[in-house]
């Protein structure tokens, strides 16, 4: 997991990763130090039931990426079992490939998390 981590933290523009449990709780992160990871965690886990419970409303499917766009930064949550994925990342970094580099670290994890 840490690993996964790492790599994901070291694409250019990206300003921290955290994995966060359905429930609010950071189950491990790398973020800025100006960043209290429990409060965005609870935040992340918020905004992610509230886009879940949208797509189920309006019969689109399964989430797979929750993405929020501000003036400065991509936030993008993915799910992974009983939590999700959450990328901080800059507003110029190149989402597509970003994305597939998610993608990827999300399959990875899960992986993990059967054999583990």
């Amino acid at each position: 997991m840490e690993e996964i981590l790492m790599g994901l933290n070291k694409i250019e523009g990206v300003r921290g990763v955290a994995i966060v449990s359905n429930e609010g709780l950071v189950v491990n992160a790398y973020l800025p130090a100006s960043v209290d990871p429990d409060a965005v965690a609870g935040m992340c886990a918020s905004s992610f039931r509230n886009s879940a419970t949208t797509a189920k409303v309006l019969n689109a499917g399964k989430v797979k990426h929750v993405i929020i766009e501000t003036d400065s930064y991509y936030i993008i949550f993915s799910p992974i079992g009983s939590g999700f994925l959450a990328v901080l990342s800059d507003g110029d970094t190149n989402l597509g490939y970003l994305k597939i580099k998610i993608d990827k670290a999300v399959r990875d994890l899960k992986e993990q998390m059967i054999e583990g």
